[in-house]
């Protein structure tokens, strides 16, 4: 068994998650008519396409700190910390089609975790140069 079992779920469900935002993306290039390589027409399209765009972006800071985290604090709070990204990236999705101007707690929610756990990390880190 893995040590990172959950660690390895929660990325999994990152790109799970991802992936879904790419395809609802090119469903809504048929759906509305933006034919490729143009990024820009229906709103509906666009909000999509940000929703998928923006969490790629995220992934860069969110995936790198989950697991420096996963080492330091153990695969469980890594794990919740993962479960929580992942339902701000929901909630963000869900607010931005709905209304980009109700994407703020979606956007917070995933924003102060990969927070939290950086701020963790760096902290455990430097206590075990101390400290051992």
């Amino acid at each position: 068994m893995s040590a990172y079992p959950l660690t390895m779920l929660g990325t999994l469900g990152a790109v799970l998650l991802t992936l879904l935002f790419a395809i609802r993306t090119g469903m809504m290039r048929g759906k509305t008519g933006v034919k490729a390589p143009a990024m820009s027409g229906s709103d509906e399209f666009e909000r999509a396409n940000r929703v998928h765009l923006n969490t790629v972006e995220q992934m860069v800071l969110f995936l790198p700190v989950l697991w420096i985290f996963a080492t330091q604090a153990g695969d469980l709070y890594a794990g919740i910390g993962a479960v929580i990204w992942l339902v701000g990236r929901v909630l963000y999705s869900q607010g931005y089609m709905a209304d980009p101007g109700k994407r703020e707690l979606g956007f917070i929610i995933g924003a102060l975790t990969v927070l939290l756990m950086f701020l963790a990390s760096t902290g455990l880190i430097i206590w075990g140069l101390f400290a051992g």
